[in-house]
């Protein structure tokens, strides 16, 4: 079992990446809805509404959630995520999205390291 020491350097590693995704994330939301500039196709598939679900929507609310409750914050985090590459395979070889889910790990490890 770790050190308290080392649960605190786990969560705030955590929680500056988590602070840096979660500011990433929102920047380029607002940017991309709220953007003058319209793209010619405006409708979107099933498939890819529900694939804004899981990617940035529940990965935001993660992040959000993992200031209070870390592990719950967390746990959405990673199974947003999941749930994302499971409906978009093609996305899996995506690195820079998989990325997302190391602050939500840590807030994993943290919640059921300092349970203990």
């Amino acid at each position: 079992m770790p050190s308290k020491n080392n649960l605190k350097i786990i969560l705030w590693i955590a929680r500056i990446l988590g602070t840096l995704s979660f500011g990433f994330l929102l920047f380029i939301s607002f940017k991309e809805f709220f953007s003058s500039e319209k793209s010619g196709a405006s409708l979107i598939s099933s498939l890819d509404l529900v694939a804004l679900l899981f990617f940035p929507l529940s990965t935001i609310i993660g992040f959000a959630l993992s200031y209070k409750w870390e592990g719950i914050g967390g746990i959405i985090t990673v199974g947003g995520l999941i749930s994302l590459h499971i409906i978009r395979p093609d996305i899996a070889s995506n690195l820079l999205i998989s990325a997302f889910a190391i602050p939500g790990l840590l807030y994993i490890i943290y919640a059921v390291w300092y349970k203990k």
